[in-house]
């Protein structure tokens, strides 16, 4: 067949091409998860490649990812130790009330539950959020913080979306966990870094600056950030 009758375009090599993206994308997310203090930056690159995927096309995943993951390291690490202590103290609040209710049947327990479920909720809402922030614009922990939980209110089915997802892959890890690590690590993380990046880049398209012309995305993008003034 000649090179002319082939169209390098079509859907079938696109798809090859996408597949194998997700497939490094995988990898090289797992890998740089492993110190488990780097799952923070590790976050914000597989967010920006995938949205990088979904903006300028297939191609460049390496590159694309170890060069969010340099430039995000130390804030990275700070944003998710800060955000694993606050999931975890609210977790073990949790716990403890719920344990105070079932022991002693407390009155104040049910509203310190309450309050517990509230403040963990908020935690991973902010969670969710504040690495596809880190990953487009550049500001102050602070700032980032507050944007996220502003941007998980704003757009919350795409929060609980992304909630929804995370849950399944959790409980899939619960009921197999062989099956389901070997799942992720091959496809299943950058699958979801696709999926989520996608979603994400819905939210977070209207505060990033696009050529009036193409309507695309600029190659600069890191560069672009938030004013300290609240997100609207």
């Amino acid at each position: 067949m000649s090179s002319e009758g082939f169209n390098y375009d079509n859907m079938f090599i696109r798809l090859l091409n996408r597949l194998g993206d997700v497939f490094i994308l995988s990898i090289i997310f797992t890998l740089c998860c492993i110190p488990i203090v780097t799952i923070g930056p590790a976050l914000t690159a597989l967010y920006y490649t995938a949205m990088k995927g979904i903006t300028v096309g297939e191609g460049y995943v390496t590159k694309y990812f170890f060069k969010s993951f340099k430039q995000n390291l130390k804030q990275g690490i700070a944003i998710f130790l800060i955000n694993a202590l606050a999931i975890f103290v609210f977790s073990v609040d949790l716990w403890f009330w719920v344990k105070q209710w079932k022991d002693a049947r407390l009155g104040v327990a049910r509203i310190m539950i309450i309050i517990s479920v509230v403040l963990l909720m908020v935690a991973i809402m902010i969670f969710i959020f504040v690495f596809p922030l880190q990953a487009k614009f550049d500001n102050r922990i602070k700032v980032q913080i507050r944007n996220a939980f502003l941007l998980s209110i704003k757009f919350f089915p795409t929060t609980l979306a992304v909630m929804l997802i995370t849950a399944l892959m959790i409980y899939g890890v619960y009921y197999a966990p062989a099956l389901a690590l070997s799942g992720y690590l091959l496809i299943g993380f950058g699958a979801m870094g696709y999926i989520n990046g996608a979603l994400f880049y819905r939210c977070l398209k209207v505060f990033l600056v696009t050529d009036e012309d193409t309507e695309t995305e600029t190659d600069d993008d890191e560069e672009k950030i938030f004013s300290d003034k609240p997100i609207q």
